[in-house]
């Protein structure tokens, strides 16, 4: 079940992620800014995709989580390949939404699932190996993306049976959406787990009753890991424009090198960070998970900020390593204390809270703020390795910060 909710999550990443090695002929084809594809990239997707997921994870809540992720699976997979038939900034802007409400399905139906399998004690690794499908999906990304550019860019264009005659980044984003469509099938091989003895859903009044009890335990967390995604987010979305724009390298170039870096960095963070937080508590820490947290706030301090500006693409990938290292060690113990301070009654809501702050912050201001510094405080698209810089200077203290808040207001408690 790990390992398939793993896969299916590779799989959202990949299909969110793939715009981003496609930001010069996007802007070309359809003549837009960088602020405009930022909200593609980002508010397209971010926005839908949190308003619907509270939505979903009160299903999640209900019914089977199983053919719930299913269904969402097979709704982006071919969302992301309608983006491929897209004209204009609006209808690309739509399938987006699609992509959006495909992926709110999986986070708070998978941490639901995921809780109900393992105890406390083994819940970080868990939902760290289930996270390293978002590192290993950002990687594919890219690994993939760059591969499929260079070989569908040169074989021209391709009649597709109702799809019309698609060539470029037309074609890669078909190939993409459909290439995803085989987990949707795996997922029917997950087996949904039982339900507690005498369960029963909670109501909206015990939501917000509990919320109200614990609302410094969550919202301290879901605003630290929040702000950490913000540079999570604009270092995805637009390293490769960057590799392109200040080293001059070609697309696959780009993509082969963050994909690499992704997946070395992004692993060993999703699988270390679970299994030291899960370790620390076996030994007797009650605070293990916002203690590994609040440390991963701390290594993500200075590698997006300097990164930009190193003067070689090999530099910056050094330094970047750190940011997917620490960025993806924080997934497992951040999801897993939240699952564990929530009860099983209403764990996929709340599991959909965390992916509100993740996204909604981070997808949604990380892309967007880097887009818009290029444009209106730099006035010139050379310039976007400053503006990178520039907004992780400004979100990352602030994480650092609220995640140590977090941490000390733990201990305080009794």
């Amino acid at each position: 079940m790990v390992g398939v909710l793993a896969l299916a999550n590779a799989v959202s990443f990949i299909d969110r992620l793939i715009l981003s090695l496609l930001v010069q002929p996007i802007k070309a084809d359809l003549g837009i800014s960088d602020t405009a594809f930022a909200l593609l990239a980002g508010a397209a997707f971010a926005i839908f995709y949190c308003a619907v997921g509270l939505l979903v994870a009160r299903w999640a809540d209900r019914y089977s989580r199983k053919w719930i992720i299913t269904s969402g699976v097979t709704l982006w997979c071919l969302m992301t390949a309608l983006a491929g038939t897209a004209r204009s900034f609006g209808q690309l802007f739509l399938f987006r939404v699609g992509v959006g409400v495909g992926e709110a399905t999986l986070s708070p139906s998978a941490y639901s699932m995921l809780a109900g399998y393992f105890p406390p004690r083994r819940l970080s690794l868990a939902i760290g190996v289930f996270s390293a499908g978002v590192t290993a999906g950002t990687g594919l990304a890219f690994l993939l993306g760059g591969a499929l550019i260079a070989w569908l860019v040169g074989i021209g264009s391709v009649p597709l049976p109702l799809l019309g005659e698609l060539s470029g980044w037309r074609l890669v984003m078909v190939a993409v959406g459909l290439l995803g469509l085989p987990v949707a099938l795996l997922m029917l091989l997950v087996r949904e787990p039982p339900r507690a003895p005498g369960f029963r859903p909670a109501s909206l009044v015990e939501v917000r009753r509990h919320f109200v009890d614990q609302w410094r335990s969550y919202a301290l967390v879901f605003a630290g890991y929040g702000t950490t995604s913000i540079t999570a987010f604009s270092v995805m979305t637009w390293t490769p424009a960057l590799y392109q724009r200040q080293y001059g390298a070609s697309i696959p170039e780009a993509a082969a090198t963050l994909g690499v870096v992704a997946l070395l960095g992004g692993l060993l963070g999703s699988f270390a960070g679970g299994a030291l937080a899960d370790h620390l508590e076996q030994r007797g820490d009650p605070h293990a998970k916002l203690r590994v947290l609040c440390g991963c706030g701390l290594g993500l301090l200075l590698p997006s900020v300097v990164a930009p500006l190193m003067p070689t693409m090999a530099g910056h990938a050094a330094l970047i390593f750190f940011t997917f290292l620490f960025g993806s060690a924080a997934t497992g113990p951040g999801g897993a204390y939240i699952q564990q301070i929530t009860p099983d009654r209403m764990r996929a809501q709340f599991g959909a809270a965390y992916q509100l702050s993740l996204t909604l912050v981070g997808a949604t201001v990380g892309p967007f703020a880097v887009g818009f510094v290029t444009d209106q405080v730099f006035a010139d698209e050379q310039r976007l390795g400053l503006s990178m810089a520039l907004v992780s200077a400004v979100a990352n203290p602030i994480a650092a910060l609220v995640l140590w808040l977090a941490l000390r207001a733990a201990r305080a408690r009794p």
